[in-house]
């Protein structure tokens, strides 16, 4: 009996996107199961909105998707942050703590979409090329040109009664959310 295969997706999820959906979508027909790791602390510099709202848009996010595998949100990087603190958790940390926990269940992969798969952003990743060599990844196609960078800049400009910015960019439930929290606008924490 082949073990269960299951895909790791890790982003800041600052939102979760319609971008973010096409890379599950494409990536669903070869996992059994994805595990959606939303980052705690970025390895990159970037400074995303608090964890625990990131946490509750990508709850709205898999309530809404339609995806033909199981969704799953793993936390295992606060966690690992905590044994740390004030260090990034790095993408070879974090599978190298998954493939501990289901090394006797799963298979793990690595999934990636098609902005860190750019060479000159994977080999930024430490120790890319063990990950590399230690897992297989999944690398979805540019099929939907979204990012959250553009939610985030669209909502900072926008005017507070523009319900409908987000159309073609998000989930409706996330939509609902950010709109009910009024996040990313100009001047919000």
């Amino acid at each position: 009996m082949s073990q269960v295969r299951l895909g790791v997706f890790g982003s800041a999820f600052d939102p979760p996107t319609l971008g973010h959906l096409d890379v599950l979508q494409q990536a669903a027909s070869c996992h059994h199961r994805i595990l959606l790791v939303p980052s705690v602390f970025h390895a990159f510099d970037k400074k995303p909105l608090p964890f625990e709202l990131r946490l509750q848009m990508l709850q709205c996010f898999i309530d809404d998707a339609q995806i033909a595998c199981p969704l799953e949100i793993c936390t295992l990087e606060s966690e690992l942050l905590a044994q740390n603190p004030g260090r990034p958790v790095y993408t070879y940390d974090l599978m190298t703590a998954l493939a501990r926990q289901y090394r006797d269940e799963a298979d793990i992969a690595f999934i990636r979409g098609p902005d860190n798969a750019r060479p000159e952003v994977w080999q930024r990743f430490y120790r890319w090329q063990d990950i590399e060599a230690r897992w297989p990844i999944f690398t979805a196609q540019q099929r939907v040109n979204v990012r959250s960078s553009d939610v985030r800049r669209i909502l900072a400009a926008a005017e507070p009664a523009d319900n409908n910015l987000q159309q073609g960019l998000l989930l409706p439930s996330v939509q609902t959310f950010i709109l009910t929290h009024n996040l990313y606008r100009t001047g919000n924490p």
